[in-house]
């Protein structure tokens, strides 16, 4: 099973659609026009408030200065259309970035466009991008399956050994591919060990090694050897009726975890009272499941990251190669893979522009930190670190004219608050990608269309919108982003990034107010 109902979890903390909401948005959306041709110029400078950044990595504040009478319309009139929005009481404090450039790379609209913020996921971005340039489109993770012992009559007579590579999206599918290739050599036993090589990466699961280490899915650890993305499925189902257990399982159910359970059938006239926690005991992660799940209810699944990736990795194995035939007599275990290994099975990947498109659409953290790993291992030898693979990201900004002071790279995801970005940064990058014929459109391929797919699939689904725009958002508290292309009416495509942070507003005003800003520029921009 792919956890693919899973993976957007991995990415941003969403805010759910409201009606006041939509409501609201009506409401602006209709005002847009207005404010083209009503609104008076603001009599004076129009702070910023908000983020204080830390001394290495603050700029000074650009004013919002009223515009010149020779100003363009759309950097008029889109002053006075953010500056009116922010003297609302509920978004007090926000800070407003934003860039809108054409493909060439000429300035439509610019708002403190070199104030580094938060840049949430939009930190992928970047990762995306080097990635692609620097590895290749078709670069693949190749994962090794060998053994120093010689098959005898079904047996296996030595060690069964796998070399990781940190490929990010081995899913139960794929391993089971892996054992059938074995079982069809007409291996039936191991006698030895299962020996697991995660070398290729450090040893150190978590991006930030002080950071969160909850048990979400978007935080999922990192390792060579990984499967899933490093988390797994719990499904929790009512009894037949009120007072029975409930139905609980997981998967794959392969005995990666320790499943423990006191969940009951509650009444169907109230809610769920369901809770998940995944605990690391010792040597094994265990899954409690508590509360009450309403009779007739169609059940829930909850996504939970794991400890110690690779040995759940080798759990995980062990199981699948039992379900295709084949007893594994050792134990599994860490160690070197073998110079003199004999191949017996070699798993590549899918290319990396699908697992660029996969993690820029559905925001998964885990994959875009298993790349940044990678392009550590690749570019400074292994094992592959989060701090080597920042330095790659680092010059990378550089490379394209980035200045000192305008970045900070703490991760690849964006899930780290360290991070800082400019939104002339991020459409720096962009507009390099899509100047690039080999990886432009892989590069684009990975950005959530409006109304239609990836985080973007339940926003901007009315006219105007709703397909006129692919790119990448970013969601944590108090920090939204989006940047990416946008269609205008006249048919011309239009390079855009919006970063707000500060904010202590529901997400769902701060994603009117980019929606509000994309549909004057998507009907006013030549």
């Amino acid at each position: 099973m792919t956890f693919g109902s899973g993976v957007g979890d991995h990415g941003e903390h969403r805010a759910p659609a409201t009606m006041a909401g939509v409501v609201a948005l009506a409401a602006m959306m209709a005002a847009v026009a207005a404010n083209a041709v009503t609104a008076e110029a603001a009599p004076g400078a129009t702070p910023v408030h908000g983020l204080a950044l830390s001394a290495a990595t603050a700029a000074p504040e650009t004013d919002v200065r009223a515009p010149a009478a020779s100003a363009p319309p759309l950097q008029s009139g889109l002053d006075r259309l953010i500056g009116s929005r922010l003297e609302q009481p509920e978004l007090d404090g926000t800070v407003v970035s934003a860039l809108f450039r054409t493909v060439e790379g000429d300035v439509l609209y610019e708002r403190s466009p070199d104030r580094p913020l938060v840049p949430a996921s939009n930190m992928k971005i970047v990762t995306a991008a080097c990635a692609l340039s620097t590895l290749g489109q078709d670069y693949e993770f190749v994962t090794l399956i060998g053994t120093d012992g010689a098959i005898e009559d079904e047996v296996l007579n030595g060690d069964l050994y796998v070399l990781g590579s940190g490929d990010p999206s081995l899913v139960s599918e794929e391993m089971w591919k892996i054992c059938e290739s074995l079982a069809a050599r007409g291996i039936r036993r191991v006698e030895g060990d299962l020996v697991l090589d995660a070398s290729r990466f450090d040893a150190e699961q978590l991006p930030i090694p002080d950071g969160d280490d909850g048990d979400r899915a978007y935080n999922a650890r990192t390792s060579a050897l990984s499967l899933n993305f490093n988390t797994i499925a719990v499904h929790v189902y009512p009894g037949v009726r009120r007072g029975d257990d409930a139905i609980v399982s997981v998967t794959p159910d392969v005995g990666v975890v320790d499943l423990k359970s006191s969940a009951s059938t509650g009444s169907s006239r109230r809610g769920s009272s369901i809770e998940v926690r995944r605990g690391f005991d010792g040597d094994r992660n265990t899954v409690r499941v508590t509360g009450r799940i309403p009779e007739g209810s169609v059940g829930q699944t909850f996504y939970r990251n794991l400890d110690a990736p690779s040995g759940c990795f080798g759990a995980a194995l062990v199981g699948f190669l039992k379900m295709a035939g084949i007893e594994v007599a050792g134990e599994f275990r860490e160690g070197p893979y073998p110079e003199n290994a004999v191949l017996l099975h070699r798993h590549e990947s899918k290319a990396l522009s699908l697992i660029v498109r996969d993690m820029g659409k559905y925001s998964n953290n885990f994959v875009a930190e298993q790349l940044l790993k990678e392009l550590a291992a690749e570019i400074g030898g292994q094992p592959g670190t989060t701090e080597g693979g920042a330095g790659v990201l680092s010059d990378y900004l550089a490379s394209l004219g980035a200045e000192d002071g305008t970045y900070v790279v703490v991760d690849g995801s964006g899930f780290s608050r360290d991070n800082r970005l400019t939104t002339r940064n991020i459409t720096r990058v962009m507009i390099d990608m899509m100047s690039d014929f080999e990886y432009g459109y892989e590069f684009i391929a990975s950005l959530s269309v409006g109304g239609v797919d990836g985080t973007l699939s339940d926003r901007m689904g009315f006219p105007g919108l709703r397909g006129s725009v692919r790119a990448k958002t970013g969601l944590l508290n108090g920090v939204t982003a989006i940047s990416g292309l946008l269609r205008t009416v006249y048919g011309g495509d239009v390079v855009f990034s919006i970063i707000t942070n500060g904010s202590a507003c529901e997400a769902w005003r701060l994603h009117d107010l980019e929606h509000e800003i994309l549909a004057y520029v998507a009907r006013e921009a030549g």
